[in-house]
Protein backbone atom coordinates (compact mmCIF):
# COMPACT_ATOMS: atom_id res chain seq x y z
CA UNK A 1 0.00 0.00 0.00
CA UNK A 2 2.96 2.11 0.60
CA UNK A 3 3.15 2.90 -3.22
CA UNK A 4 -0.05 4.75 -3.19
CA UNK A 5 2.05 7.31 -1.14
CA UNK A 6 4.73 8.40 -3.49
CA UNK A 7 2.93 10.71 -5.70
CA UNK A 8 2.02 13.08 -1.91
CA UNK A 9 5.84 13.34 -1.86
CA UNK A 10 5.81 16.58 -3.82
CA UNK A 11 2.80 17.88 -2.17
CA UNK A 12 4.71 17.54 1.23
CA UNK A 13 7.65 19.14 0.26
CA UNK A 14 5.79 21.79 -1.23
CA UNK A 15 3.77 22.24 2.36
CA UNK A 16 7.18 21.90 3.84
CA UNK A 17 8.65 25.05 1.52
CA UNK A 18 5.30 26.90 2.10
CA UNK A 19 5.67 26.61 6.16
CA UNK A 20 9.58 27.74 6.17
CA UNK A 21 8.64 30.68 3.69
CA UNK A 22 5.68 32.05 4.87
CA UNK A 23 5.05 31.13 8.80
CA UNK A 24 6.71 32.44 11.97
CA UNK A 25 8.04 29.68 13.70
CA UNK A 26 9.27 30.59 17.08
CA UNK A 27 5.52 30.25 18.19
CA UNK A 28 5.12 27.35 20.42
CA UNK A 29 2.53 25.60 18.17
CA UNK A 30 4.25 26.49 14.92
CA UNK A 31 7.43 24.47 16.45
CA UNK A 32 5.32 21.51 16.60
CA UNK A 33 3.93 22.00 13.42
CA UNK A 34 7.97 22.00 11.86
CA UNK A 35 8.53 19.46 13.19
CA UNK A 36 5.93 17.24 12.27
CA UNK A 37 6.40 18.13 8.60
CA UNK A 38 9.78 17.76 9.11
CA UNK A 39 9.37 14.10 9.95
CA UNK A 40 6.98 13.68 6.99
CA UNK A 41 9.58 14.72 4.11
CA UNK A 42 12.03 13.19 5.88
CA UNK A 43 10.20 9.39 5.80
CA UNK A 44 9.52 10.62 2.21
CA UNK A 45 12.99 10.74 1.54
CA UNK A 46 14.09 7.54 3.52
CA UNK A 47 11.27 5.77 1.93
CA UNK A 48 12.47 6.61 -1.35
CA UNK A 49 15.52 5.71 -1.11
CA UNK A 50 15.50 2.41 0.91
CA UNK A 51 12.31 1.72 -1.77
CA UNK A 52 14.87 -0.82 -3.65
CA UNK A 53 17.26 -1.86 -1.03
CA UNK A 54 17.02 -4.62 1.46
CA UNK A 55 16.24 -2.29 4.24
CA UNK A 56 12.80 -3.44 5.68
CA UNK A 57 10.56 0.00 5.30
CA UNK A 58 8.49 -0.77 8.36
CA UNK A 59 10.89 0.98 10.91
CA UNK A 60 10.80 3.59 9.06
CA UNK A 61 7.11 4.34 9.00
CA UNK A 62 6.91 3.20 12.33
CA UNK A 63 8.83 5.48 13.97
CA UNK A 64 7.30 8.04 11.86
CA UNK A 65 4.01 6.96 13.14
CA UNK A 66 5.40 7.19 17.03
CA UNK A 67 6.94 10.56 16.33
CA UNK A 68 4.31 12.51 14.58
CA UNK A 69 1.31 10.50 16.64
CA UNK A 70 3.35 12.03 19.71
CA UNK A 71 4.16 15.76 18.05
CA UNK A 72 0.19 15.80 17.35
CA UNK A 73 -0.56 14.84 20.65
CA UNK A 74 1.60 17.33 22.01
CA UNK A 75 -0.26 20.40 19.90
CA UNK A 76 -3.70 18.98 20.99
CA UNK A 77 -2.87 18.92 24.47
CA UNK A 78 -1.70 22.78 24.20
CA UNK A 79 -5.49 23.70 24.08
CA UNK A 80 -7.10 20.61 25.53
CA UNK A 81 -8.66 21.78 29.30
CA UNK A 82 -7.75 19.11 31.36
CA UNK A 83 -3.90 18.93 31.15
CA UNK A 84 -3.47 15.98 33.54
CA UNK A 85 -5.56 13.76 30.97
CA UNK A 86 -3.33 14.80 28.08
CA UNK A 87 -0.40 14.53 29.79
CA UNK A 88 -1.61 10.51 30.89
CA UNK A 89 -2.79 9.59 27.32
CA UNK A 90 0.80 11.05 25.93
CA UNK A 91 2.88 8.72 28.25
CA UNK A 92 -0.06 5.71 27.50
CA UNK A 93 0.62 6.29 23.91
CA UNK A 94 4.28 6.36 23.83
CA UNK A 95 3.99 3.23 26.51
CA UNK A 96 1.97 1.19 24.06
CA UNK A 97 4.39 2.24 21.40
CA UNK A 98 7.81 0.86 22.65
CA UNK A 99 5.97 -2.00 23.73
CA UNK A 100 4.37 -2.84 20.20
CA UNK A 101 7.58 -1.88 18.49
CA UNK A 102 9.53 -4.62 20.54
CA UNK A 103 7.48 -6.99 21.20
CA UNK A 104 4.50 -7.12 19.35
CA UNK A 105 4.49 -5.84 15.95
CA UNK A 106 8.73 -5.85 15.89
CA UNK A 107 10.81 -3.62 14.62
CA UNK A 108 11.10 -4.80 10.39
CA UNK A 109 6.95 -4.49 10.08
CA UNK A 110 4.85 -1.11 9.89
CA UNK A 111 3.36 -0.66 13.50
CA UNK A 112 -0.40 -0.54 12.17
CA UNK A 113 -1.61 -0.73 15.75
CA UNK A 114 0.83 2.17 16.72
CA UNK A 115 -1.13 4.74 14.49
CA UNK A 116 -4.21 3.05 15.07
CA UNK A 117 -4.33 3.85 18.97
CA UNK A 118 -2.34 6.87 18.40
CA UNK A 119 -5.18 7.91 16.23
CA UNK A 120 -7.99 7.42 18.79
CA UNK A 121 -6.60 9.08 21.11
CA UNK A 122 -6.21 12.02 19.36
CA UNK A 123 -9.76 11.92 17.78
CA UNK A 124 -11.21 11.61 20.89
CA UNK A 125 -9.30 14.29 22.54
CA UNK A 126 -10.66 16.47 20.10
CA UNK A 127 -14.21 15.52 19.87
CA UNK A 128 -14.12 15.76 23.89
CA UNK A 129 -12.39 19.27 23.56
CA UNK A 130 -14.66 20.47 20.76
CA UNK A 131 -18.06 20.06 22.63
CA UNK A 132 -16.74 21.66 25.92
CA UNK A 133 -16.00 24.83 24.05
CA UNK A 134 -19.33 24.59 22.35
CA UNK A 135 -21.05 23.76 25.90
CA UNK A 136 -19.11 27.40 26.90
CA UNK A 137 -20.30 28.56 23.73
CA UNK A 138 -17.08 29.52 23.15
CA UNK A 139 -17.63 29.96 19.27
CA UNK A 140 -14.18 32.12 18.87
CA UNK A 141 -12.49 28.88 19.68
CA UNK A 142 -14.27 27.41 16.35
CA UNK A 143 -13.20 29.95 13.83
CA UNK A 144 -9.63 30.18 15.12
CA UNK A 145 -6.51 29.30 12.97
CA UNK A 146 -5.59 27.38 15.64
CA UNK A 147 -8.97 25.40 15.60
CA UNK A 148 -8.58 24.48 11.95
CA UNK A 149 -5.11 23.20 12.14
CA UNK A 150 -5.91 20.32 15.04
CA UNK A 151 -9.06 19.66 12.66
CA UNK A 152 -6.04 18.94 10.09
CA UNK A 153 -5.62 15.26 10.80
CA UNK A 154 -8.89 14.16 11.49
CA UNK A 155 -9.87 12.97 8.28
CA UNK A 156 -6.33 11.38 7.82
CA UNK A 157 -6.49 9.37 11.29
CA UNK A 158 -9.48 7.68 10.38
CA UNK A 159 -9.13 7.11 7.25
CA UNK A 160 -5.45 5.63 7.32
CA UNK A 161 -7.07 3.67 10.88
CA UNK A 162 -9.52 2.31 8.68
CA UNK A 163 -6.58 1.21 5.90
CA UNK A 164 -4.35 -0.24 8.63
CA UNK A 165 -7.23 -1.83 10.85
CA UNK A 166 -8.73 -4.41 7.96
CA UNK A 167 -5.47 -6.20 6.89
CA UNK A 168 -6.94 -7.83 4.11
CA UNK A 169 -5.91 -8.56 0.85
CA UNK A 170 -9.08 -8.90 -0.68
CA UNK A 171 -10.20 -5.61 0.53
CA UNK A 172 -6.96 -4.02 -0.52
CA UNK A 173 -7.36 -5.31 -4.14
CA UNK A 174 -11.36 -4.73 -4.36
CA UNK A 175 -12.18 -1.54 -7.06
CA UNK A 176 -14.30 0.28 -6.90
CA UNK A 177 -14.48 2.48 -9.96
CA UNK A 178 -12.35 2.15 -13.20
CA UNK A 179 -8.97 0.48 -11.83
CA UNK A 180 -9.05 2.87 -8.61
CA UNK A 181 -9.12 0.76 -5.31
CA UNK A 182 -10.45 1.07 -1.69
CA UNK A 183 -6.89 1.25 -0.22
CA UNK A 184 -5.53 3.30 -3.37
CA UNK A 185 -8.66 5.56 -3.09
CA UNK A 186 -8.72 6.03 0.79
CA UNK A 187 -4.69 6.81 0.82
CA UNK A 188 -4.42 9.55 -1.66
CA UNK A 189 -7.82 11.12 -0.47
CA UNK A 190 -6.91 11.67 3.02
CA UNK A 191 -3.63 13.07 2.50
CA UNK A 192 -4.53 15.09 -0.21
CA UNK A 193 -6.88 16.56 2.35
CA UNK A 194 -4.43 17.15 5.31
CA UNK A 195 -1.85 18.48 3.74
CA UNK A 196 -4.39 20.95 1.94
CA UNK A 197 -5.97 22.17 5.68
CA UNK A 198 -2.42 22.27 6.97
CA UNK A 199 -1.37 24.74 3.42
CA UNK A 200 -4.85 27.03 4.46
CA UNK A 201 -3.79 27.11 7.49
CA UNK A 202 -0.43 28.39 6.71
CA UNK A 203 -2.12 31.00 4.25
CA UNK A 204 -3.81 32.52 6.98
CA UNK A 205 -1.08 32.34 9.52
CA UNK A 206 0.91 33.95 6.56
CA UNK A 207 -2.47 36.89 6.69
CA UNK A 208 -2.19 37.27 10.24
CA UNK A 209 1.37 37.96 10.76
CA UNK A 210 1.23 40.81 8.31
CA UNK A 211 -1.81 42.22 10.44
CA UNK A 212 0.75 41.45 13.05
Amino acid sequence: MFEYIKPISCYVLLTFILFFVFVNKYTRQNKYLMFILFISLLTEIFSAVLEHSDYSLGLTYSLSMIINGSLWLILISEVFSNKKAASILLAAFLLFSIINLFFDEGLTNCNFNTFIVGAFIYISIFIYESFYQLKKENLSFFLSNNYLLLSAPILFFFGLSFVFGFKSRELAETTIFGNVRLYEFIIYFVNIIYYTLINIYIYREKRLKHVR
